[in-house]
């Protein structure tokens, strides 16, 4: 079955950014000229997503607004005849149907996703962590969904770290079968580096099938007294369906970090021709 739908938990207090995300969610951080979020929504997009369902919390109605219509900019633009920003505000969705679903109560990633259960149904659906954007030649998101279509069980991303931080991590523990992927035996919540089986963490898609509802149904609250989707993903490991893991190839930034997000922009400016050259000379001057 395709996978038409996404999830994106932005809910949160984002307390790395405060003051500023004391009024507005993370995902509506700036990177150059665009908030977080609409980076995810331009990668579900160019993946094949129809439809994202966003878990949102406090502040929820900033995104609301950035989703909506606003006819009152449109004339001011045209007013000023400046049209050719019209193209960048008219279709921020890019033409996929929004859901919201507030979440109650921060309870865990696990719950968060927990929480889409009535939209998603019973299609296979993609997770997409709301503060990490990804750099590569095809969108990471439409990596793992080609991996789900290739295996046909839930495809969780991957990422490979150095040994001395697998423990700031999900950690997997599998059976490599070629390069970047694994049949997936546990996964373990933040271990310690002894303790790990592998240096390849938890990342930041993934493509999930519907029976993990029921698997986070009955999962009880663990590290930090959170329902933790790792417990979900063990679940159906365990399942006779399985599960598989894979590092796709795109280069990931982590922009809920202050340093990953500085990256991020730099890295976002370098992409762009008309301000890239500017970028390079400004670096080449930095004292330090």
């Amino acid at each position: 079955m395709k996978v038409r739908k996404a999830v994106i938990p932005v809910a949160g207090f984002a307390t790395r950014f405060l003051p500023a995300c004391k009024s507005i969610p993370k995902c509506m951080l700036n990177i150059v000229d665009k908030p977080i979020l609409q980076y995810l929504i331009d990668e579900a997009s160019e993946s094949g997503i129809e439809e994202l369902v966003l878990i949102v919390g406090r502040k929820q109605e900033v995104i609301r607004e950035y989703l909506s219509e606003d006819a009152e900019l449109k004339k001011f633009l045209i007013k000023r005849g400046k049209e050719n920003f019209i193209p960048d505000i008219a279709n921020v969705s890019r033409g996929m149907k929004i859901h919201f679903v507030e979440e109650n109560e921060a309870k865990g990633l696990g719950y968060a996703i927990y929480m889409a259960k009535d939209i998603i149904g019973e299609e296979p659906f993609a997770v997409m962590y709301g503060d990490v954007i990804f750099h590569g030649e095809e969108p990471c998101l439409l990596e793992i969904i080609k991996k789900y279509e290739e295996l046909e069980t839930a495809v969780i991303g991957l990422e490979q770290v150095s040994w001395d931080e697998v423990h700031k991590y999900g950690n997997l523990d599998g059976e490599l079968i070629s390069d970047g992927l694994f049949k997936v035996t546990s996964f373990v919540e933040k271990p310690e580096r002894e303790e790990a089986k592998t240096n390849y963490a938890i990342s930041d898609r993934h493509v999930l099938t519907p029976d993990i509802f029921d698997v986070l149904e009955k999962v009880k609250p663990s590290v930090g007294g959170e329902i933790q989707l790792t417990d979900g993903f063990n679940g159906i490991a365990k399942s006779g369906e399985g599960i598989h893991a894979y590092a796709c190839k795109s280069k990931r930034f982590d922009a809920g970090d202050k340093l990953g997000l500085a990256k991020v922009t730099i890295a976002e400016c370098l992409r762009r021709e008309n301000i890239k050259g500017e970028m390079i000379e400004y670096i080449k001057g930095i004292k330090f």
